[in-house]
């Protein structure tokens, strides 16, 4: 019996800790066909970030400037950062990018920026989500 109780405690302890929450990403009207994914894996205090988006048309047919993809995390009311830049593959037209943040509440936003050295996101938007770790599927 008392095997019994641990295995099902063993369980039950499984499922609350629960794994990383999924979000899924569409574009903007500025890249209308771009979709993808983010997954959100607490590390113990800092949350890793992993993006992927596909049917991503190259920066600069977005904007006729535009140079990068750059993503960038927003804390609840705070000011965004940049977390780095898409790697992205023009024959694929897909972007990649993992980073982490100390932040489990953000919005991620998707830009592209002339130069890597932006202090702020643009207006080109190509892709957002507001998130809050631990929600789930979403």
């Amino acid at each position: 019996m008392a095997r019994i109780l641990t295995l099902a405690l063993l369980v039950l302890g499984l499922f609350a800790c629960g794994g990383p929450d999924e979000y899924v990403l569409t574009g903007t009207s500025r890249s209308a066909g771009t979709d993808g994914m983010m997954i959100v894996e607490d590390t113990g205090g800092n949350q890793m970030i992993t993006v992927e988006l596909e049917h991503l048309p190259p920066p600069n047919r977005v904007s006729a400037q535009g140079r990068h993809y750059v993503v960038w995390i927003k804390p609840g009311n705070g000011a965004p950062a940049m977390a780095g830049q898409l790697d992205y593959d023009e024959d694929e037209r897909v972007g990649r990018m993992t980073a982490t943040s100390p932040h489990s509440n953000f919005e991620l936003i998707i830009t592209v920026e002339n130069s890597m050295n932006a202090s702020h996101p643009s207006e080109i938007v190509v892709a957002k989500k507001r998130t809050s770790t631990g929600n789930g599927s979403n």
